[in-house]
């Protein structure tokens, strides 16, 4: 019945933060730059003031929308099943989350950014880095203390929040 519910529910709202994402990778790259293999780095022009504000608030749009759908995911699992306790919060954020994690990987990263690699997402001047097309730089990315941490802590925060939201409401 979980299952039901990510695909059902969590699979069409992460569409929400994945289309952030490419708004994001299009017109606020200077927010996405640390996250770029070293030679495309290298290779980045200097942005604007303008393009980091731009990309400061298209990064924030594209987390708000994410942590928003994984928590309505979240919110509506346990609300509607009647579930009780934080470990079942957790398992539907932490599922919810990792369904993230592999449309990010395999659409974004791999289909897209690697192999697609459409002008609107590669940064000028950095048109003949090899780093573009290195899939496994994002595996390692996602596999990171950071990448994990992140992973393994967004989940508790929001089962958190939508436990009590759930006491609360």
């Amino acid at each position: 019945m979980w299952w039901n519910h990510v695909v059902g529910v969590g699979l069409p709202l992460l569409l929400i933060p994945t289309a952030a994402l490419f708004v994001t990778a299009r017109w606020g790259f200077a927010a996405l730059a640390g996250d770029v293999p070293d030679d495309v780095k290298a290779l980045l022009p200097e942005f604007t003031p303008a393009e980091r504000r731009r990309g400061i608030a298209l990064s924030t749009i594209f987390l708000v929308t994410l942590l928003g759908s994984v928590f309505v995911t979240t919110w509506t699992w346990i609300d509607g099943v009647r579930a009780e306790g934080f470990l079942q919060a957790y398992g539907m954020a932490f599922a919810t989350f990792l369904a993230f994690c592999l449309i990010d990987l395999v659409i974004v990263d791999w289909l897209v950014i690697c192999w697609w690699r459409p002008s609107w997402i590669v940064i000028r001047g950095t048109e003949q880095a090899e780093g573009w097309g290195d899939y496994m730089f994002h595996v390692r990315e996602q596999l990171s203390p950071g990448g994990l941490a992140a992973m393994f802590g967004l989940p508790a925060v929001i089962a958190g929040a939508a436990t009590v939201a759930r006491l609360v409401g």
